[in-house]
């Protein structure tokens, strides 16, 4: 296999994993929303407001490393969108493909090593991304903690 597919291969594969993203057009207008999963490349979105194929923003997801969080930012551009006329992708709810535009290079070591070290025959801790409550545990890589939503903090989470 060339290095040109190992690395195509590689932006492509995809990992389940849920966190809280933050996104920007501008500094004074923040949104949130929901990743469904995460590669080298980019991430799954889950969001109800209407964003364009083309549109970029400024966006950030923490991701566990090292046994600590580390901040992931970067400029994003919206690949392809999922919502309720001309889903791609019918078992995915609304939402949009992100392609990460700008990842610093410790950033793409960070998420690389992340992506690699998941297997679906290990497990992760999960916790509830904004109050912290533990939610079980799910596939991934050994002994670390990725981050869901609960069910209450789902509840009050406004689109």
């Amino acid at each position: 296999m060339s290095t040109e597919n190992t690395i195509k291969k590689s932006l492509m594969e995809r990992v389940v994993f849920e966190t809280k993203v933050r996104y920007s057009r501008s500094q004074e207008l923040v949104f949130s929303g929901l990743s469904s999963d995460l590669s080298i490349g980019g991430l799954y979105l889950r969001t109800k407001p209407r964003l364009d194929v083309e549109d970029t923003f400024v966006l950030s997801f923490s991701l566990p490393s090292r046994g600590k969080e580390v901040l992931i930012s970067c400029n994003a551009r919206v690949a392809w969108t999922n919502f309720a006329t001309g889903r791609c992708k019918p078992d995915y709810s609304s939402g949009v493909g992100l392609q990460f535009l700008d990842l610093a290079h410790e950033d793409h070591s960070t998420l690389s090593r992340f992506v690699e070290s998941y297997s679906v025959s290990k497990k992760m801790s999960i916790v509830c991304a904004w109050c912290g409550n533990h939610m079980g545990m799910r596939k991934g890589p050994l002994g670390k903690t990725s981050h869901g939503i609960c069910i209450s903090c789902f509840e009050t989470f406004e689109f």
